[in-house]
């Protein structure tokens, strides 16, 4: 099985990984949550513009839950920001920002060897499953982390996501410090992740984002 990018083009002001679109499903469960996550977590591109109205029903149709209201209030104002301002929201975000880079060994190993011995772990368990890699992403870019966890057994999913942690709450650390949309996506990710999970804090809306987001 592969999780890797399908090729898209687009053009776009810095090259990134991108996660292969498979079509969404709407049953329950925490695979669910994972898989729409690491969907929403991709780059804003014309493709993903294409598939914000399955997207979000895909998310409405989810049952209730913590976690689903998480995905809908960042749905909620996906599909009311203008697709341009998206892409630039997204670069400023995730490009210009370390703390908030989608990669999930940057925050405990910053660029120290032991993060490369964390990567090829990372690489290591999706082989064992099956899984192969596209050749110009990290294994620890979220979204393939979460597209993998959510095709796998729950015990091989728990122990990515438990390796994974510390990471994710850093990255919905640094999100939540600058009021981006995408906190509640980490959030709703850490409710999924194995063992005791505090209740992470709701997102406070930015002033310019009064009435868009819960």
């Amino acid at each position: 099985m592969s999780f890797g990018p399908l090729p898209v083009a687009d053009s776009r002001p810095v090259a990134r990984p991108r996660v292969h679109r498979r079509r969404v499903t709407k049953s329950a469960g925490r695979r669910d949550v994972m898989a729409l996550a690491s969907l929403l977590l991709a780059y804003p591109d014309d493709a993903m513009t294409e598939l914000q109205t399955q997207l979000a029903d895909a998310v409405g149709a989810l049952p209730a839950s913590a976690a689903a209201s998480d995905l809908r209030e960042f749905v909620e104002w996906f599909v009311n920001t203008d697709a341009a301002q998206r892409r630039i929201d997204y670069v400023k975000t995730f490009d210009h920002r370390r703390r908030s880079a989608l990669y999930v060994t940057f925050a405990p190993y910053g660029d120290s060897r032991t993060r490369g011995d964390a990567l090829a772990d990372l690489r290591r368990r999706y082989n064992d499953a099956g899984f192969f890699e596209n050749s110009d992403e990290l294994p620890d870019y979220l979204p393939t982390v979460l597209q993998f966890a959510a095709q796998v057994s729950e015990s091989e999913a728990d122990a990515v996501l438990a390796q994974s942690r510390v990471g994710i709450e850093s990255i919905h650390e640094a999100l939540r410090a600058h009021r981006s949309p995408y906190a509640s996506v980490l959030r709703a990710v850490i409710r999924c992740l194995p063992g005791e999970v505090s209740s992470p804090e709701p997102l406070q809306a930015a002033p310019d984002l009064e009435g868009v987001l819960a």
